[in-house]
């Protein structure tokens, strides 16, 4: 066989095994994942903007999935708990370059707009990640935000995330408006927070 014919049936494999692999992740997350987001890139990979890419008024709204999560106390909370007011779920882990590169903008647009609108800053609690390392990255950078600790990954789960940083945002009716899985820059950021307070 050639080497011209070993590279065309090499390619063709190739794109075989993509094609199989992105099948059975459908099927694997249906179901489990319906959260719009405006990006899917992985916390490994560059940050993509997420500019406003909010829905249009007229598309249909899907509730956003409810969770509990724990207090640093470990009292219950749960996404429901906050419906009336606009929430920005975030979720993080201090192991996570890009969290920790989002979080001090974060920081700064929640102490502007905490009185208008409730943010949920998640801490995916497992493996490498605990409450400890959580508030210890927190009181090393003096970060004062509303953290919440996914100690059962009941919010991960809820989500089907694959990766981390995530954030989404959710109206005051509690519909899941859209998110992206990725660093998010703070203009962006304003961008949607405005969206969710107005509609």
């Amino acid at each position: 066989m050639t080497e011209k014919w070993k590279a065309a049936l090499m390619g063709a494999f190739l794109v075989a095994a993509v094609a199989a692999s992105w099948f059975l992740y459908s099927r694997y997350t249906a179901g489990r994942r319906s959260v719009p987001l405006a990006s899917s890139a992985s916390p490994e990979s560059a940050a993509v903007p997420p500019g406003s890419e909010m829905p249009q008024s007229s598309q249909a709204l899907e509730k956003a999935p409810d969770f509990t999560v724990y207090t640093a106390d470990g009292r219950k909370v749960s996404l429901s708990d906050f419906t009336g007011r606009p929430v920005v779920l975030n979720f993080w882990a201090s192991w996570c370059y890009y969290c920790k590169q989002e979080m001090p903008e974060f920081a700064e647009v929640y102490q502007k707009e905490k009185d208008n609108v409730q943010f949920l800053f998640v801490d995916w609690v497992g493996g490498r990640e605990t409450q400890d390392s959580a508030e210890a990255f927190l009181k090393k950078q003096n970060l004062n935000i509303p953290v919440y600790y996914d100690r059962d990954e009941d919010a991960v789960t809820a989500y089907g995330l694959q990766g981390i940083p995530a954030t989404y945002f959710i109206d005051k009716n509690g519909n899941l408006v859209g998110g992206i899985n990725s660093m998010m820059d703070q203009d962006s950021l304003k961008q949607a927070v405005k969206y969710i307070k107005e509609h």
